[in-house]
């Protein structure tokens, strides 16, 4: 393995690290889950987060806002997203998608192809992490606000 590798677990921990360094200051302290190498970000009910899964094994990164709640809360979130998809896709830039994931899940997502997990690919993520946390986490509140995506989104795309 190449000295500038990183196991999943190293690249998962900075990427966050460096996300959180760079998130506004004005966005909501999420709650932290960890399994292994996924890392789930939450502002309320766990079901509803912003995951970040290094798939080495697989040569890919994966980012995405997870709706793994109840079918019907997921598809009314869901439709939520997709009310607003064209300020947020905007925002977000082409590489997200929108997706039925499973029978009853839903999520946002993008990936990233990998050779391997490096300090580069973990600033790249975790800037896009940053700048996508604004814009995705009101989608994860108990009560979803898309108010304050569509502000996050037109402050992006102003800059």
């Amino acid at each position: 393995m190449p000295r500038e590798s990183l196991q999943a677990r190293q690249f998962l921990f900075l990427t966050e690290e460096l996300t959180m360094r760079a998130l506004d200051p004005t966005v909501p302290t999420p709650s932290r889950r960890v399994m292994w190498t996924i890392l789930q970000l939450s502002w309320g009910e766990p079901a509803y987060h912003i995951e970040l899964q290094p798939q080495p094994a697989r040569g890919l990164v994966e980012l995405g806002l997870h709706f793994e709640g109840p079918p019907e809360a997921n598809d009314a979130r869901a439709a939520l997203v997709a009310a607003h998809a064209a300020p947020l896709m905007a925002a977000l830039g082409p590489a997200w998608e929108l997706e039925a994931w499973t029978a009853s899940w839903r999520r946002l997502h993008r990936t990233y192809p990998i050779a391997t997990l490096t300090r580069p690919l973990a600033e790249t993520v975790a800037a896009d992490l940053a700048r996508a946390i604004p814009l995705l986490y009101p989608f994860c509140l108990p009560e979803p606000d898309p108010r304050l995506s569509l502000n996050a989104a037109a402050a992006t795309l102003a800059s």
